[in-house]
């Protein structure tokens, strides 16, 4: 069963009223913003429609040697252990530019198989794992996830959703558009990455669930 791009409907993330729109319905990404009096940030939420099979296109968010040519300040992204099947410990140093210190976070990512169509990768902040780096402020507080869906003709929706506070003193309201800023330039630097370099990549045979996709090429 493949899902239309028109009809998909995401387990458990359905857009409520809550959720606030900041893109025009012709843009390529589609991008949410939810206030929530329970957490200090606000949460960001991006869709976009990649040309790639699903368990290809994860492969390729899970290689850390090319994460620099789509995740925006990127500087180094360290691969700590695997310390269970589908799961990855990340170390990530971001740049910055002068006069505001770099960021490192910890971060784990967990690969959920919702369906055969749909797999979520959590990502679970973990800041106290490792000592501080030198140079760098740790992020002490984000949390967020990314969803893969497939769609009909090999494509693959891509949905990020992410909240943070970086700490020090760059302003929430700065954060929060940086925040916003920096989903949607992933999205599309994941978007034209993914699409020339997929066919490289493979579908973790470990992913039992997951049929979408499988005769695609």
């Amino acid at each position: 069963m493949i899902i239309s791009a028109h009809s998909a409907t995401l387990h458990g993330e359905a857009t409520t009223s809550d959720w606030q729109r900041h893109s025009d319905p012709a843009d390529p990404v589609t991008v949410w913003v939810l206030q929530s009096e329970a957490l200090p940030y606000l949460l960001v939420r991006a869709d976009i429609v990649i040309t790639a099979p699903i368990g290809p296109l994860l492969s390729l968010l899970q290689d850390a040697s090319v994460q620099h040519h789509w995740l925006p300040f990127t500087h180094e992204v360290r691969v700590l252990e695997r310390p269970a099947q589908h799961q990855t410990r990340v170390h990530f140093l971001t740049q910055s530019r002068w006069p505001f210190q770099p960021r490192d976070a910890v971060t784990l990512f967990q690969v959920i198989e919702e369906s055969p169509v749909q797999l979520r990768i959590n990502m679970i902040n973990q800041p106290q794992l490792l000592p501080p780096e030198p140079g760098y402020r740790r992020i002490q507080q984000a949390q967020g996830y990314w969803l893969l869906t497939a769609l009909e003709d090999c494509q693959t929706r891509v949905r990020y959703q992410s909240g943070s506070q970086w700490g020090g003193l760059i302003p929430q309201w700065l954060v929060d558009r940086s925040n916003r800023q920096l989903a949607e330039t992933a999205l599309l630097n994941l978007k034209r990455w993914a699409e020339s370099h997929y066919t490289r990549y493979t579908t973790d045979a470990s992913l039992h669930l997951l049929t979408a996709h499988h005769t695609c090429r």
